[in-house]
């Protein structure tokens, strides 16, 4: 069976899934080509304009499961200037070629102050619906078993988990309708933060961004 520890230690939510094993970004770009006007006292807050578009992982991404192994991904997102979408691809190998379940999850955003991370700017991510769907069949088996959404579950069909959570990495709506998060744009590049707290709490919010971008 596939391993479980894959599917427990990892974050699905908005940006990058699980610990960071790659530099500390916190400090990436130097605000070149961050959005907003510099106004002599430091950079302005980005504006849901400067996040139009869509954004992708350049290639697969590696993650640190908490056990000694790594959580293998791509993402790709679709964000206007007030919503959010992200399409999160999970693996199980280092190439990204053997693809075990994908994520679905789409949502309001809003954009608030410059953050505590340099060149960053506060986000609240909310959700609407994050769809689930299992590509190989042992975790149909076992999203089926853990009374994930409202039905049986078969290979390549997705169902909503937003009320009910999954597995304990997607939470319900109930409990996480909002993750608090930062983003950076450098360039064609986008950072969201380091998932390494419970987001769903303001004071979770991240202190550090992710190791990797998406591309627009």
């Amino acid at each position: 069976m596939v391993r479980f520890s894959i599917l427990v230690s990892v974050s699905l939510f908005a940006f990058a899934c699980g610990k960071d094993d790659g530099d500390d970004t916190s400090g990436a770009g130097e605000d070149s080509g961050s959005g907003g006007e510099d106004t002599g006292s430091g950079p302005a807050p980005l504006t849901g304009a400067d996040l139009v578009g869509d954004w992708s992982s350049e290639g697969c991404e590696a993650y640190d499961d908490g056990n000694g192994g790594q959580n293998y991904l791509t993402r790709s997102f679709s964000l206007t200037e007030t919503r959010w979408s992200l399409d999160l691809t999970i693996y199980g190998d280092p190439d990204c070629s053997f693809a075990l379940f994908s994520s679905a999850i789409e949502g309001p955003y809003t954009l608030g102050e410059i953050a505590a991370v340099d060149g960053a700017t506060n986000g609240d991510f909310g959700f609407t619906t994050n769809v689930w769907t299992p590509l190989v069949e042992d975790l149909a088996t076992v999203f089926e078993d853990a009374g994930c959404a409202s039905g049986a579950w078969e290979v390549g069909v997705g169902q909503d988990v937003t009320e009910t959570g999954c597995i304990g990495v997607a939470h319900p709506i109930a409990e996480c309708p909002v993750e608090f998060d930062i983003v950076k744009v450098d360039g064609n590049a986008l950072y969201f933060g380091a998932r390494v707290t419970d987001m769903c709490v303001e004071s979770g919010r991240p202190s550090a961004l992710n190791a990797y971008p998406v591309l627009r």
